[in-house]
C-alpha cells in the first residue's frame, strides 16, 4: 500500500505477484498458492527509479534464505519448512515479546503433537477485512466449515497467517520445552503460562481476560 501511494508499483501488484510462486526462485520449496511467510520482513533499501516487484519480492525470499534457511542446513527434524513458517506466523501474533516466543512456541507445538486443537485466535482473524472487528470475529470462533479456526478444527492453519520476522522463526524451530499447556496475557501484555485448565481460568479471573 506503501508502495502504491508513492507511485511506485500499481494498487494490488505486490500481492498478485506474490501468489505466483512458480515465477520465482529459491534454494527451498516454495509453497504452491502464495509466498506469504516466505517474504522477510525487514527494512530494504530502493532505487525510485529503477523499482521493481518482481526483483523485490525475489530480494525478500533471498534474505529469508540468508538470515534463516542457511542457519537450518540440515533441515527441522520431525517438521517440515511449511510446518515452521506456518508456526512461526502464529507466534509473531500469540506472543509481542521475543525472549518468550520459544516458550510459547513449546506450548503451541506440544498441543499438535498430543492432538490437542491449537486454539490460535489469531488464526480466526485472518481472513477479517479489519483485524479488530469483534463481532465478525467471534462468528468465524462458531463457524466449523472455516479452515483457520484452530478452536474447532485441529492441526496447523492451511497457510501461514502473515510473514513472521527472525525470532518467531527461530523460535518455531526450536521451542522451549515445559510443563505449561496454556497461557494468556494480561492488559500490559505479560505472558502468564498455566499448567492446567483450572490454573488457566484463575489466570483469566485475576487478570480478566476474557
Amino acid at each position: 500500500a506503501s508502495l502504491a501511494e508513492k507511485g511506485l508499483i500499481e494498487a494490488g501488484e505486490y500481492a498478485a505477484l506474490a501468489k505466483t510462486p512458480s515465477a520465482f526462485r529459491a534454494p527451498y520449496p516454495l509453497p504452491p498458492e502464495s509466498l506469504e511467510g516466505y517474504l522477510f520482513p525487514e527494512t530494504y533499501m530502493i532505487e525510485r527509479d529503477r523499482f521493481e516487484p518482481r526483483a523485490f519480492i525475489q530480494r525478500q525470499l533471498n534474505l529469508f534464505n540468508e538470515r534463516f534457511m542457511a542457519q537450518h542446513q540440515d533441515g527441522f527434524g520431525k517438521r517440515s519448512l511449511e510446518d515452521i513458517v506456518i508456526m512461526a506466523s502464529m507466534i509473531v501474533r500469540e506472543e509481542p515479546t521475543e525472549k518468550q516466543r520459544p516458550l510459547v512456541a513449546g506450548i503451541l507445538w506440544k498441543r499438535i503433537d498430543s492432538r490437542w486443537n491449537l486454539g490460535v485466535d489469531a488464526t480466526s482473524r485472518y481472513e477479517l477485512p479489519k483485524w479488530n472487528d469483534r463481532r465478525a470475529f467471534l462468528k468465524k470462533l462458531r463457524d466449523p466449515m472455516d479452515w483457520y479456526n484452530t478452536r474447532l478444527r485441529p492441526g496447523l492453519p492451511p497457510t501461514a497467517i502473515g510473514n513472521p520476522d527472525l525470532s518467531s522463526l527461530e523460535a518455531a524451530a526450536a521451542p522451549v520445552d515445559s510443563p505449561y499447556w496454556y497461557y494468556l496475557h494480561d492488559s500490559d501484555g505479560v505472558l502468564h503460562p498455566s499448567r492446567s485448565v483450572n490454573e488457566h481460568e484463575r489466570y483469566r479471573k485475576q487478570y480478566n481476560v476474557y
